[in-house]
């Protein structure tokens, strides 16, 4: 793969073509073919769910989205003139419970932004996903952490509207950046695929219309997204490997880690555990950063309690304790496995008496 994306890049310097070339096209034929859907390559994950939001003409709508999300989602709804909505997440799998389809009934015009947070398919996913679609409602699914089946056209990103996939570096699909857009209608995929670029555009800015950055992907990026997405099974593989050794070794240890009632997917993007107390998990974090283990956590405030965003949007998430304790812990294709064991220490440790140090 690298010496393959090597040769394309020098093609690529060659022919002096950096942005919408054979690459992006490449990548846009391989993810739409294999979903069923039309693609349409972009930027970023954020530039995707911008350039979804502006197709579903969000203006003076309102955009139902789960409460611990990355603050940037609601504030993306809010600058395009949208009304986001905060809706309570299952502490399972951390989707919008069960219950969204009666909150939209009483809002206007809704879209529904569907997170499937670190790569985790929610098993009322499908069924409700559809329910709101049955609806009438406008659902854009946000799989930005989800590694996709190598059958993904019955899966995840084809249940609803629209969706999008993204490739930045801490993604189960890595990359320098890009993701990719998947539309039904292949009108909107025109559309998406127009407003990617700056130049041009000056008659919808005469027109009242929002001027926008460029966000085409690069050729790179879109040649290691490309490649990212050819060898996703391989990923797989290493990634399962990875969840079959932290579960068995949680398992010996008589600590289960996990969060009460989750298994392991195959889609995650992220493994995270359960610490069981705030103040555990952030002397578990301290500890294993001098040993030069990085940890991350998931939005462990709810968007609207973020100040630019709050007012007419505060309300009790009652997941919050959970999310102040769940720590995510190494999980990439190239961890080794003894370097699985030393932070699955660590996580056991923190469960007993404060673990190694």
């Amino acid at each position: 793969m690298r010496r393959q994306t090597h040769l394309e890049v020098a093609d690529m310097l060659k022919s002096g073509r950096m942005v919408d070339g054979p690459l992006t096209r490449r990548l846009e034929q391989a993810v739409g073919s294999a979903f069923d859907r039309h693609a349409v390559a972009v930027a970023s994950g954020m530039d995707a769910l911008e350039l979804l939001l502006e197709t579903a003409e969000t203006r003076g709508r309102d955009v139902l989205i789960p409460a611990n999300c990355f603050p940037s989602i609601p504030a993306l709804a809010d600058q395009l003139g949208a009304r986001p909505r905060p809706v309570p997440v299952d502490p399972v799998h951390l989707a919008m419970a069960e219950d969204v389809p009666e909150r939209a009934a009483d809002a206007l015009r809704p879209i529904v932004v569907w997170v499937h947070h670190a790569g985790m398919v929610a098993p009322h996913a499908r069924r409700t996903i559809t329910t709101l679609r049955n609806a009438g409602h406008t659902v854009i699914e946000d799989c930005a952490y989800l590694l996709p089946a190598d059958q993904p056209a019955d899966g995840p990103g084809t249940w609803g509207d629209m969706a999008l996939f993204s490739y930045a570096p801490t993604k189960p699909l890595s990359g320098n950046g890009g993701a990719v857009a998947l539309l039904r209608d292949p009108a909107d995929a025109e559309q998406v695929g127009a407003r990617r670029s700056h130049s041009g555009q000056e008659d919808r800015w005469l027109g009242s219309d929002r001027f926008h950055r460029g966000r085409a992907i690069t050729e790179f990026a879109a040649a290691v997204a490309y490649w990212q997405w050819h060898h996703r099974a391989d990923t797989r593989n290493a990634l399962n490997c990875l969840t079959t050794n932290y579960t068995s070794f949680f398992t010996a240890a008589g600590r289960p880690a996990l969060p009460a009632g989750r298994t392991p997917q195959d889609t995650w993007g992220r493994f995270t555990v359960d610490l069981a107390t705030p103040d555990i998990a952030r002397q578990a974090r301290d500890r294993m950063a001098k040993n030069g283990i990085a940890t991350t956590v998931m939005f462990d405030l709810p968007w609207s309690g973020y100040p630019a965003l709050t007012g007419a949007h505060l309300f009790d998430n009652a997941l919050l304790p959970l999310l102040q304790r769940t720590v995510c812990i190494p999980y990439h294709p190239t961890l080794s496995i003894p370097d699985v064991h030393r932070v699955a220490e660590f996580v056991t440790g923190a469960l007993t008496q404060g673990g190694p140090r």
